[in-house]
């Protein structure tokens, strides 16, 4: 597999623009070009082989069934997160992150089956609530789902945490660092990526940046289901 993107591809999509001059980690400035208007410009020449190293990471654990965790609360990613994390049979965050959510699992497990019986409660034709009941228990399902609809199907921590915007989601990175789970993120200016172990320098919030990325990602953790597939194909026209 070609695991390798195009610099053009990047540029097209704003990879490469940082945030304001003033609100930059003095960290990153190894990956930055130089300024416009205020605004640090990413040297994405620098950003390329982090990103095929992060592809082959990515690949190699999805060979070996690893899960995933998508991450950001950022409203303009919700939609792009889910469907990664859909797509690819893997797990996503994309409203809010609680504190805990994966140190203290077992907490995060019992507000899951809290959701999952809420569920139940409101598909059975047979029900000894009254409807100011069923219409309080809707309410709290819905804003549990919100939370943690992403993570329902989750039976453990994951293997590795996929992290837009690894400054406004520190909550998560230190969990994943006090775990000892590999995070893969997009760092921008303002972000440390000594914390990472596969930093992606780009810009975290433009949508056509992060989505270019996360397709990027798609084909490759996608890649050894259709390889799976195409294979047992195979045997079946032997």
């Amino acid at each position: 597999m070609n695991l390798e993107i195009s610099l053009e591809d990047l540029l097209k999509n704003g990879s490469h623009f940082g945030h304001n001059k003033k609100r930059w980690n003095p960290k990153m400035e190894k990956f930055i070009y130089g300024e416009k208007n205020g605004t640090h410009i990413l040297d994405l020449r620098k950003s390329l082989p982090l990103i095929e190293n992060a592809l082959k990471f990515a690949l190699e654990c999805s060979k070996n069934k690893k899960k995933f965790l998508f991450v950001s609360t950022k409203k303009q990613h919700g939609e792009i997160v889910e469907n990664i994390a859909k797509e690819t049979d893997n797990y996503f965050v994309n409203f809010r992150w609680l504190g805990g959510m994966i140190t203290n699992w077992n907490t995060v497990k019992n507000s899951i089956n809290t959701l999952n019986n809420y569920e139940n409660i409101l598909n059975s034709d047979e029900t000894v609530f009254t409807k100011k009941e069923l219409s309080d228990i809707e309410k709290k399902k819905i804003r549990l789902e919100k939370t943690l609809g992403g993570i329902v199907e989750m039976k453990s921590t994951p293997d590795v945490l996929f992290i837009i915007d690894t400054n406004r989601e520190h909550i998560a990175v230190l969990e994943a660092k006090k775990l000892g789970i590999p995070i893969i993120g997009i760092v921008d200016t303002n972000c440390d990526p000594d914390l990472i172990d596969y930093p992606i320098p780009a810009n975290d919030d433009g949508v056509k940046s992060v989505q270019f990325i996360l397709d990027s990602f798609k084909k490759v953790l996608a890649s050894d289901t259709n390889e799976n597939t195409s294979d047992d194909g195979e045997k079946n026209n032997e």
